[in-house]
């Protein structure tokens, strides 16, 4: 179901925990989703703060318990640090409320399975709020994969990396929010990979830390099957941001930021192995810039543009899920949200690189 569908529907309610950045651009994003609508929201303070564009009828409630009793509210999104995404979730799976929790859907595996179990015993519905999935870029992406039309897959790059500064306030780097690139970007590149690929048959890699003992940036190193997976993730640099596979007929990139996709290029013939051979040169900057403007045979980019941040895609797919009755997304099942925080934890565990 796309965001313009079901508009013969009830209105859909939204119970939201949190009013920072992301939740607001998730209720901006709501507007592009007809029936949508928010309800009330939990915040510390029992207030949203100022700027903050919300229905002049939405309750703000300074604690949880009235927003999961709340007859009205049909599904929580939780939108807080990452070290309260456990505890909250499994308190609004325990009320009953189907839950939509914000990436990571926790921030250790162990956590995520009980969300699973809890989730699964009380036959109510949760997802992690991985909204890329959902983009019909990465969906157009995933049909050309597995139609066979790269032929066999040979290798995936990926880079999803921003620059911040590690400050003492920063909550990217304080362990006890859940920082660190990887839980902050690198899930990222990681579902998107299980997404096209399925389960790795082989993990490994290599990470930086930062001063709190965090990552700074970490280095993921996947098999599936022949393909050679490499996604990196990273607070110490700007990265080129894109995610691009390469087959033995062909090769795709979903461009930057890949992360919210509106752009996928593919690329055939002769021109099939451009966007492996020096990717940084020849795809990026000045030279990147004008191989996009040129037509060269062999590149075709298709456009999936769309309005807003792009949450209203699962937004949406949330609705459906939960108006049907089930439990999981088949597009984002809580057993891929587990897989990627072992891979985390698989790389995570061992010492860092040494400082350069």
């Amino acid at each position: 179901m796309t965001a313009s569908t079901r508009t013969n529907e009830r209105p859909f309610s939204w119970g939201i925990v949190g009013a920072g950045a992301i939740a607001r651009q998730f209720v901006e994003d709501m507007g592009h989703v007809p029936g949508a609508r928010v309800t009330a929201f939990q915040t510390r303070s029992g207030k949203l703060p100022a700027g903050f564009r919300a229905s002049a009828d939405a309750t703000v409630h300074a604690s949880l318990d009235p927003l999961l009793a709340d007859p009205a509210v049909d599904a929580i999104y939780i939108a807080t640090p990452n070290s309260t995404h456990a505890e909250l979730a499994t308190a609004a799976i325990a009320a009953g409320k189907p839950v939509l929790v914000e990436k990571p859907l926790a921030t250790s595996s162990a956590d995520a399975e009980q969300i699973a179990e809890a989730a699964a015993k009380a036959n109510v519905f949760a997802m992690e709020a991985m909204w890329s999935r959902f983009l019909p870029a990465v969906l157009a992406a995933r049909e050309i994969v597995r139609s066979g039309e790269l032929g066999d897959i040979v290798s995936v790059r990926a880079e999803l990396a921003y620059r911040h500064d590690e400050t003492a306030d920063s909550r990217f780097f304080d362990p006890a929010l859940g920082g660190g690139a990887s839980l902050d970007l690198g899930v990222y590149p990681l579902s998107l990979a299980l997404f096209l690929f399925g389960q790795p048959t082989a993990v490994s890699g290599t990470w930086r830390a930062a001063k709190t003992g965090v990552d700074m940036s970490a280095d993921y190193d996947l098999r599936f099957g022949n393909a050679v997976a490499r996604l990196s993730c990273g607070f110490d640099r700007e990265g080129d941001n894109r995610f691009t596979v390469a087959g033995t007929r062909g090769a795709l990139v979903l461009q930057a930021p890949f992360l919210k996709a509106q752009r996928l290029t593919l690329f055939r013939g002769w021109a099939k192995d451009l966007p492996l051979v020096g990717a940084s040169a020849v795809l990026s900057g000045l030279p990147g810039r004008i191989l996009a403007r040129l037509s060269l045979p062999g590149r075709v980019t298709r456009s999936f543009a769309f309005p807003g941040g792009g949450l209203q895609f699962e937004i949406s797919a949330v609705m459906e899920a939960v108006r049907a009755g089930r439990s999981q997304s088949a597009t984002m099942p809580l057993a891929d949200s587990i897989a990627v925080l072992r891979i985390i934890e698989t790389v995570l565990a061992r010492p860092p690189a040494a400082a350069t």
